[in-house]
């Protein structure tokens, strides 16, 4: 079931694609964007990680924190994602467990949806690295977002209306706060 903000996080321990431990507990003090995705193969899923790569510095700067959730292996996310340098923490849910506690949602609407209507983003995905491969058994899993405040509440859940639908980085860049961002969500 989709969580509905202001709501507390939903604690996780685990491992990073690297076999680094992550407590979510940890980032407790700082905020912290929480980014579900289909798949590390996926163009829509590329493109969002090349957008926030290249804000990540500023992102960073202005105290927030990434953590990136593919329902691919830890093998699959270095192949696809991994080979670009990505500055944030990326975690591999090949069962699913995150996005299940998260309320997750699958849809072939939603995969449909995006494909008609962002034909321009499936291309610029790929150029990204994205490969859109269909036999991944998570094709049909709806992006979603959440921006976890410095006490662990969940401020805003963004749960994608299509397979493209990622939370603005307008909103994302309002939620960080800092000057540095005022120009750019005016």
């Amino acid at each position: 079931m989709p969580l509905t903000a202001p709501c507390k996080t939903i604690d996780f321990r685990t491992t990073d694609i690297y076999n680094e431990p992550v407590d979510l507990r940890k980032y407790r003090g700082r905020k912290v964007l929480l980014a579900f995705f289909r798949d590390a193969a996926c163009p829509f899923c590329n493109l969002r990680l090349y957008e926030l790569t290249r804000d990540h510095e500023a992102l960073q700067a202005a105290g927030l924190e990434v953590i990136a959730v593919f329902s691919s292996t830890k093998e699959e996310v270095k192949q696809f994602v991994a080979r670009h340098p990505r500055p944030f923490t990326m975690l591999a849910d090949p069962n699913l467990e995150l996005y299940q506690r998260y309320g997750i949602q699958h849809s072939g609407f939603a995969m449909l949806k995006a494909m008609l209507l962002h034909p321009l983003r499936i291309i610029r995905g790929m150029l990204k690295g994205g490969t859109g491969d269909m036999n991944n058994p998570h094709v049909k899993l709806v992006p979603a977002d959440f921006l976890i405040a410095e006490n662990g509440e969940i401020r805003l859940a963004w749960y994608g209306r299509n397979t493209s639908d990622h939370i603005p980085m307008k909103v994302i860049k309002q939620f960080a706060g800092k000057p540095l961002f005022k120009a750019a969500v005016g």
